[in-house]
């Protein structure tokens, strides 16, 4: 599985009892994965200013997911540490599902505009993303 921006995992016992999707944002200098979470919950859709900090990926996009998703860029950024990563890898705790590259930008504008993620947070994605969004603007 590729650690690059854009991949989608299924992480099995994510939380105790919970297995959740995650976006993986990148790895940074600490050798940290990032991710967000992904989630079907649409109760943040009339929260403000949560709903202008989700990404919304639309049913159909990718066969895994089986209703309209949400990236979600206000909670903490997920840190795990590469080899615990690959561990969890290994032993079939996360699993490549898919590849949404294309959603990277919306990410870097909701983040940079966020009111709700703290400032390390912010920088550590707008770092690791800021070359995507400014390809994507050339």
């Amino acid at each position: 599985m590729t650690l690059e921006a854009g991949t989608i995992a299924f992480w099995r016992d994510f939380e105790p009892g919970h297995d959740k999707f995650i976006y993986i944002l990148g790895t940074n200098r600490a050798d940290d994965v990032l991710s967000f979470t992904i989630s079907s919950q649409t109760k943040y859709l009339t929260m403000q200013p949560h709903a202008n900090e989700m990404v919304e990926i639309p049913k159909g996009t990718v066969d895994c997911l089986h209703k309209t998703c949400f990236i979600q860029c206000f909670y903490e950024v997920r840190r795990t540490p590469i080899s615990e990563f690959r561990d969890l890898e290994r032993r079939g705790f996360i699993n490549y599902r898919a590849s949404l590259p294309q959603f990277a930008v919306a990410i870097y504008h909701r983040v940079k505009d966020s009111e709700l993620l703290d400032g390390y947070d912010r920088e550590e994605v707008l770092d690791l993303l800021r070359p995507l969004a400014d390809a994507a603007s050339d």
